[in-house]
């Protein structure tokens, strides 16, 4: 009796832990106006290299490791599956301003 009891103390202990093993992602702003007031066409072009590696840095992280492994036992993977949603969907968001920047300011 006693040796079940510690297993299910030490099952919970290690699925408490596992519920906090989701993943950090990369989460990018957009531009802010003064950002844009102050670039040029060549720092938006930077900017836009650097969202490309941010999006290279969340494909790197979605890659299946101990985290995702950790995160799936923890919630079935659905925080890891959110974190790089939110991630994307800010990629996005900073792509789309600079790609507005760069019209604005006749860059394209």
């Amino acid at each position: 009796m006693k040796k079940k009891l510690i297993l299910v103390a030490v099952l919970a202990f290690g699925l408490s832990a596992a519920a906090c093993a989701t993943k950090r992602y990369p989460i990018a702003t957009p531009l802010s106006e003064a950002e844009i007031n102050l670039m040029d066409c060549d720092d938006l072009q930077l900017e836009m290299i650097r969202t490309e590696q941010v999006q290279h840095q969340i494909t790197e992280t979605a890659e299946t490791d101990w985290r995702s492994v950790a995160g799936f036992l923890g919630d079935y993977g659905i925080g890891n599956a959110m974190a790089r949603s939110e991630a994307e969907t800010a990629l996005s968001e900073r792509v789309q301003s600079i790609r507005a920047a760069q019209a604005r300011n006749s860059c394209l």
